[in-house]
């Protein structure tokens, strides 16, 4: 008797643990909210020092608009004031483009590729038509404002770390 009341209470418990781990199908793991943020039109709002740096003597404090000193940089300034009134497209396919100039602060992605949120949708993965990856992190992303680091190469300046702060349209 022992031992039919032993396999009985097994079975229960056998099928009581196998329905429990049954997975839902339709179930998707809960997402950040970040994607549907960064989906959309973004108009180039300012493009800022990521971080205090000396040129000509002087520290020029983080946070300055690039934009704004770009005629100090000489000819190199034109490839940032160019970009002052960019406009990137964050479609919903996971296609972008932008308009404008992204020879110096998107040499790698250029005008035209693919977006995706990577490394805990703290990144913003660009890659250009040929497929060549671009990660910028993603300082602060809201439903009307973002912010992503970029690193520009000035021509015969130095490479300066950078905050591209966008507004959405």
């Amino acid at each position: 008797m022992k031992s039919a009341v032993a396999i009985i209470a097994f079975s229960a418990l056998s099928v009581f643990c196998c329905s429990g781990c049954k997975k839902d199908k339709n179930s998707k793991p809960a997402g950040s909210g970040k994607y549907e943020m960064v989906a959309g039109k973004w108009a180039q709002k300012d493009l800022v020092l990521a971080v205090s740096v000396k040129f000509g003597g002087q520290t020029i404090p983080q946070g300055t608009s690039i934009i704004t000193i770009a005629p100090l940089l000489g000819p190199a300034g034109q490839y940032f004031t160019c970009t002052k009134n960019n406009v990137y497209n964050f479609n919903k396919d996971s296609t972008m483009q932008v308009e404008g100039c992204t020879d110096l602060i998107l040499p790698v992605t250029g005008k035209e590729g693919t977006w995706r949120l990577d490394i805990y949708d703290a990144v913003l993965l660009l890659k250009s038509k040929k497929g060549d990856p671009d990660p910028h992190w993603i300082n602060e992303v809201t439903n009307t404002s973002m912010k992503i680091s970029i690193t520009a190469a000035i021509p015969n300046v130095a490479s300066v770390p950078l905050t591209l702060i966008l507004e959405k349209k």
